[in-house]
């Protein structure tokens, strides 16, 4: 089952950039915090058009994030939305 189905139901944020965002748990210390909201707060300049894809994918590399991956599990879920 895919990460785009929940009770037979496709399911689509109120904000596709929400697809982008990342969290963390309530143990977390207050650098993983503000590396969250600079990942967040990337991910919505990039959509936005105001960063550039080199820049983003970058931001997501320095906090051990694999773009390719990341991203690509987002298009795969908006491909499912597409259809």
């Amino acid at each position: 089952m895919s990460i785009a189905f929940d009770n037979n139901l496709l399911w689509v944020p109120p904000n596709i950039g929400d697809l982008l965002t990342v969290s963390v748990d309530g143990q977390a210390d207050e650098t993983t915090v503000q590396g969250m909201h600079v990942i967040n707060n990337a991910a919505s300049l990039w959509l936005s058009g105001a960063m550039d894809d080199y820049t983003y994918f970058e931001l997501l590399d320095h906090y051990s994030i694999d773009p390719k991956i990341f991203v690509g599990e987002v298009e795969e879920h908006v491909q499912l939305l597409m259809k």
